[in-house]
Formats: structure tokens, C-alpha cells, sequence
């Protein structure tokens, strides 16, 4: 079983967009189940619901453009580690296949990627698996990424005159001034954005330098963990800052798996949803009883618990003691129990 996840920076655009001609995002975020605060802070759900959600906008909106349009203002900080590590490489190209490979990473299933030919590169993206209807305009969300990207890159003002789409020619881009020139092929492969091979060998202005905690955010999930439990714990930890956890049944509709099969795949790396879950509940609960002042019952009710005596079996099943002896022996806060 494959879970392939999405970073809701990457939405952050899409969702300006529809914030400054008044849609209004609530509406769209809530068919998707995407928790809104998530697209400032940056976290993780299923690659289908970003897909899904950025087929319901174009579809009710009824402007098949929309998606180049909303991606004109794309920010290399909706990258969030991905731009902070480009940054700090030393030439164009370095940069930009380092953001292809971080980016192979980030959207797992997705495969970034430059192809020289000659005195023309292509920077080009495939997608395997159909899993949406929204995925051809994701087409259009990378190229126009791939746009600012080179452009931030070469620091000069560069308007790109060709492009490719993997299986079709569109011409949703036409319409927009910096792509106007732009010519549209049909590629059996790939969908890519041609631009000077000369642009390669070119030095980044700047190239800050980067520590670990630029690269904190890559660190995920129990050490040592298998990959399908480290993704699930990513998803948890994603939507329970602003939500009770999610259910395995909600899990599998985010992740478009049923709960039988993500029950048969926890079982084969030895644990189980409600073991992920204790997992997941445990670190945080060590987090809010060291650094805040709510009592042991509010914590319960935040982590989703049924009642404080649950809260306290499960905890002294993982440390032996109570949450609240284990905030006595370890912090000094003073939490009412």
C-alpha cells in the first residue's frame, strides 16, 4: 500500500487567491477536509484531498484557468525546507535539481526532474498514478511553480516560451501575460518547462547557510519506524493541533485506502491504528504537560479521550505512572490534576 501525502503550503496560493475575489476558501476546505490553519503553519494530508480540492475549485468556479491565474503569486516560502535549501546551494543548477530530488521526497509518487537537450532544459515532472480528476490542473500549478523558481533562481525577468503537458496540449495559460508567447506541445512522458541550458551554470546571488533546525521538519514520526507508520503518525500530528484525531475511517478517506487495508498494513509493521494513536497522544501529551498550565482533564479532552480515567490507563500503560506524578517528577509547572 502506497500513502502519498501533500504539504498544504503548496495550497497557500490557491487559497489567497480565492480570499481576494471573495469566494471565500471555508466551503472548499470543508468538502476536503483540510484544516485551514494548516496552510500558514505547513503540515500534511492525503495528495488526493489537494487534488480533489483544486478539481472542486476550478469545477464550481468555472474558470478552467484559475489555477495559473492563483499561481502567479506563488512564494518560494510556500516551499517551506525545499526553498530554504535551494537557497543555500551555490549555482542554478545545483539549486534546481536539489529541488527536484527534496521535492521527489515531499510528494512522494511525484517525479521532478531536469532534462538537457542542447541549448534548451526542460524542467520536467511525471505523475505515474491517476488518482484525481484535478490532476491535469496540477499540471498547470507546476509549471507555473517551475516559473517563479527559475526566475528566483536567475534573478532577472524571463518569460518562458515553451512548455509541455503529459498526454494533451492545453491552452488554459494563454490567457496570462508572462505565458502568452508561450508555445504548448503535447508530450507522451512528461509535463515540463523549457527555459536557457546557459541559465545552469549561472551563481546564486546568495546562499545562506543551513542548519539543523531548517531541517527538523523533515524528521517525522517514531524514530525508526516503518514508512507506512511514520506517514500515518505525519497525517495524525498534522490535523490534531486543530482537531480531535481523525478516525481510521476518516484516514482512509484522506488517503482514499480503506480502513481494512490500512489495518492490515499497521498489523504487518507490528502495531495497530489505536497503537499509532496512543503513540501520537503520548508525545503530545508530554509536550502539553511540559510547557502549559492546563489541568490533566483538559488534556484528555484535547487529546480526544472519552474521560480523564482513559487518558491516565493509557499513559501509565507507556511511562508507568500518572500524567500527573510524571509532570511532578519532571517539570515545574504546576497543573491541576
Amino acid at each position: 500500500m502506497q500513502i502519498h501525502l501533500f504539504d498544504t503550503r503548496m495550497l497557500t496560493p490557491l487559497v489567497r487567491f480565492l480570499e481576494h475575489t471573495g469566494t471565500g476558501c471555508e466551503q472548499f476546505l470543508h468538502r476536503a477536509q483540510i484544516p485551514g490553519e494548516l496552510l500558514e503553519k505547513g503540515g500534511w494530508i492525503g495528495k488526493k484531498q489537494a487534488y480533489d480540492f483544486t478539481f472542486d475549485i476550478v469545477q464550481r468556479l468555472g474558470s478552467p484557468d484559475v489555477i495559473f491565474t492563483a499561481y502567479l503569486n506563488f512564494q518560494m516560502e510556500h516551499l517551506g525546507p525545499i526553498a530554504q535549501a535551494m537557497r543555500a546551494c551555490k549555482t542554478v543548477k545545483e539549486s534546481l535539481e536539489l529541488g527536484a530530488r527534496l521535492g521527489s521526497i515531499a510528494y512522494e509518487g511525484n517525479q521532478y526532474f531536469l532534462e538537457i537537450d542542447g541549448d534548451t532544459t526542460w524542467f520536467s515532472y511525471r505523475e505515474p498514478k491517476v488518482i484525481s480528476l484535478g490532476q491535469t490542473f496540477i499540471h498547470d500549478m507546476t509549471l507555473a511553480v517551475y516559473y517563479h523558481l527559475i526566475n528566483a533562481c536567475v534573478e532577472e525577468e524571463w518569460r518562458p516560451e515553451r512548455i509541455r503537458t503529459r498526454g494533451m496540449q492545453i491552452d488554459r495559460h494563454q490567457g496570462l501575460e508572462i505565458f502568452e508567447d508561450c508555445r504548448a506541445i503535447a508530450h507522451p512522458h512528461s509535463t515540463g518547462l523549457a527555459f536557457p541550458t546557459e541559465f545552469l551554470s549561472r551563481r546564486l546571488c546568495s546562499q545562506p547557510s543551513l542548519n539543523s533546525e531548517d531541517l527538523a521538519e523533515w524528521q517525522f514520526g517514531p524514530q525508526g519506524s516503518e514508512p507506512i507508520v511514520e506517514k500515518l503518525y505525519r497525517l495524525i500530528s498534522s490535523c490534531c493541533p486543530y482537531r480531535k484525531p481523525p478516525t481510521l475511517k476518516q484516514v482512509g478517506s484522506m488517503l482514499d485506502v480503506s480502513p481494512r487495508t490500512i489495518k492490515r498494513e499497521l498489523k504487518s509493521a507490528g502495531t495497530s491504528y489505536r497503537g499509532l494513536l496512543d503513540r501520537f497522544r503520548f508525545d503530545v501529551a508530554v509536550e502539553m504537560l511540559s510547557t502549559s498550565r492546563l489541568t490533566i482533564r483538559e488534556i484528555a479532552s484535547e487529546l480526544g479521550y472519552s474521560g480523564t480515567n482513559n487518558f491516565v490507563r493509557s499513559f501509565r500503560r507507556m511511562t508507568g505512572t500518572t500524567p500527573g506524578q510524571y509532570r511532578e517528577q519532571h517539570f515545574e509547572i504546576d497543573g491541576n490534576r
